[in-house]
């Protein structure tokens, strides 16, 4: 008897949860503000099961034999169904801090760079498949903002450095993959692709660099503010393959594994490059330990700053290289499943090394990246 009312009134709460699609739902204990929608149009949800294989929201109920799962609304989506002139129905404003700072700090407004990635989430198409976990190749869509910079050669282009686009028309990657000893620059960037191809122009994937913007405060002879943005000639089509990164807007340490990508060297002693798109997972090296590695560098007259942040594996078998030069040291910081943008592949010691690398610290040059990329008018 005891049982059969147990199991009543486990019916009766879940009837309490469920609801028809386009109803209003709490998500979780913590996300209280939610639709009821078709897994399959619930990119958080989709997110989850692309990384995990399953996701964490309350079910509302089945279409036939589809989940329809209480979806998360977005902060936009919260503010524009009229809740605005307070705070909005059961919104935990530490979750919602947390989406966008990776922690339980509350703000009392997004910068540019945090609005500007809501709408790269908002635009972002799920993969088809599922990814792989573990292993040394990219899959095709894990990291739609990876491109690889192309230098006009005599023989085609050849492609040296790596980027991430920051939004549809501007590409973040390191200064000095401009600013060389060579005095060549890159002309296009190849997009949307984990096989880097032939070394002649493909209109499918390339584009040309209209514009390049290093960071004033940049000097060849040193290794600070080592970032340049490049202005492309046309803006991307938004795609399952490609789309910009958010922003790491955190003053803290990231604390969890974060991931390097890139088409460089992959051995230690021979220059042999991937044709394919690696990753790898690295850890972040306090700055004070750091310091350690890489003392009396003539380039390094102030040692190691809190503009730059290192990374590396204790074991040495995970390393950026040669050719990965100004790609990206991303992270999954944020509880919505999308990589953040963290730092520049800059510099390091040799290739396959117990030390850490060096990587130019995004956070630290938010307002230069925004000014340029999302200048905003004064009227």
């Amino acid at each position: 008897m005891v049982l059969n009312v147990l199991c009543f009134l486990f019916l009766i709460h879940q009837a309490t949860i469920a609801g028809s699609i386009g109803e209003d739902c709490e998500p979780s204990e913590d996300l209280l503000d939610g639709t009821c929608k078709l897994v399959t149009d619930c990119e958080d949800a989709l997110r989850y099961i692309k990384k995990t294989r399953k996701h964490p929201f309350r079910r509302c109920g089945f279409s036939e034999d589809l989940e329809i799962v209480c979806c998360p609304k977005t902060i936009f989506e919260i503010f524009k169904s009229g809740q605005d002139n307070s705070s909005p129905r059961g919104l935990n404003t530490t979750m919602t801090t947390d989406l966008f700072y990776g922690t339980g700090e509350e703000k009392p407004s997004l910068r540019i760079a945090d609005e500007e990635c809501e709408k790269i989430i908002e635009s972002s198409i799920p993969p088809v498949g599922l990814y792989i976990i573990g292993g040394e190749l990219a899959n095709l869509g894990e990291f739609p903002h990876m491109v690889a910079l192309g230098y006009k050669m005599n023989d085609g282009y050849k492609f040296l450095c790596g980027g991430s686009l920051v939004s549809k028309t501007f590409v973040i990657t390191a200064a000095h993959c401009i600013d060389n000893l060579e005095r060549i620059e890159p002309s296009i960037v190849r997009v949307g692709v984990i096989e880097i191809g032939s070394n002649e122009w493909n209109k499918e994937t390339d584009i040309r660099i209209e514009k390049i913007i290093k960071h004033p405060s940049y000097v060849r002879s040193a290794k600070y503010h080592d970032l340049a943005l490049l202005k492309l000639e046309r803006p991307i089509e938004v795609s399952a393959n490609l789309n910009a990164i958010c922003l790491y807007t955190n003053k803290e340490d990231p604390t969890i594994p974060l991931t390097l990508t890139g088409w460089g060297t992959t051995s230690a002693t021979r220059d042999l490059k991937s044709p394919k798109l690696l990753k790898a997972d690295v850890f972040v090296v306090p700055t004070n330990t750091c310091k350690k590695s890489y003392q009396n560098w003539l380039k390094l007259p102030r040692e190691i700053t809190d503009e730059q942040i290192c990374a590396g594996d204790p074991n040495g078998l995970h390393d950026a290289c040669q050719g990965d030069s100004g790609g990206p040291l991303q992270g999954l910081t944020a509880s919505d499943g999308y990589y953040r943008l963290v730092g520049v592949i800059s510099f390091g010691r040799g290739c396959g090394s117990t030390e850490p690398g060096v990587y130019t610290r995004i956070a630290k040059y938010l307002d230069w990246i925004e000014s340029v990329v999302w200048p905003r008018s004064n009227t």
